[in-house]
């Protein structure tokens, strides 16, 4: 029987390092994965999920019962891309969106050409929302690619609810202006 969350950062709390071991090991996709996501590097990615969880630990005993522990672990996640795409942007003075291509299970009832055009959307996509700006991906990302509501991303980002909503309309219309024509050219081409 798996044990709940609340235990294994109650466990945690008391120095149980096989609890926190679970708990990396239940977030470390979604953490993994945010950070490609934000900073589109895979090992810079990786760098950064080890730096979340070696925060959360250190955090974890100044952490309240009653506070949710998946918002407080994406808060961490997108204050440490965002240190690290700052710094990345100060020493290179450019943010490169290097989207390696992104492996898709091969599905037998999918054509070769079907599969290569959702796979070169996806990576249109991926790219678009890399070329955001900062503000606006984590919004983007916290909301259709990790699936929070409104009202925890405003709590992750500790924002007005209001400036989530501003965040995230504004980052729709930058990705239909920048996608707009890449798509059409594409079916174009088709």
């Amino acid at each position: 029987m798996s044990q709940s969350e609340a235990e294994l950062i109650a466990l945690s709390q008391q120095g149980d390092e096989e609890a926190f071991a679970k708990l990396v090991e239940r977030y470390q996709k979604r953490v993994y994965t945010m950070a490609v996501r934000l900073l589109g590097d895979r090992e810079e990615s990786r760098d950064v999920a080890q730096e979340v969880f070696l925060r959360v630990y250190r955090g974890l005993p100044r952490f309240r019962k009653d506070a949710d522990f998946l918002p407080w672990l994406y808060t961490i996640t997108a204050n440490i891309a965002r240190d690290r795409w700052r710094r990345r942007k100060r020493e290179t003075g450019m943010i490169p969106v290097p989207f390696e291509e992104t492996t898709a299970a091969a599905d037998h009832r999918f054509s070769p050409e079907a599969l290569l055009e959702t796979r070169e959307t996806k990576q249109l996509v991926e790219e678009a929302v890399a070329s955001l700006p900062w503000d606006y991906r984590v919004a983007i990302i916290l909301r259709h690619m990790q699936d929070l509501s409104y009202d925890e991303i405003a709590g992750t980002l500790k924002l007005p609810l209001n400036t989530v909503k501003t965040r995230i309309r504004r980052g729709r219309l930058k990705l239909k202006e920048i996608l707009a024509p890449l798509l059409e050219q594409r079916g174009d081409q088709g």
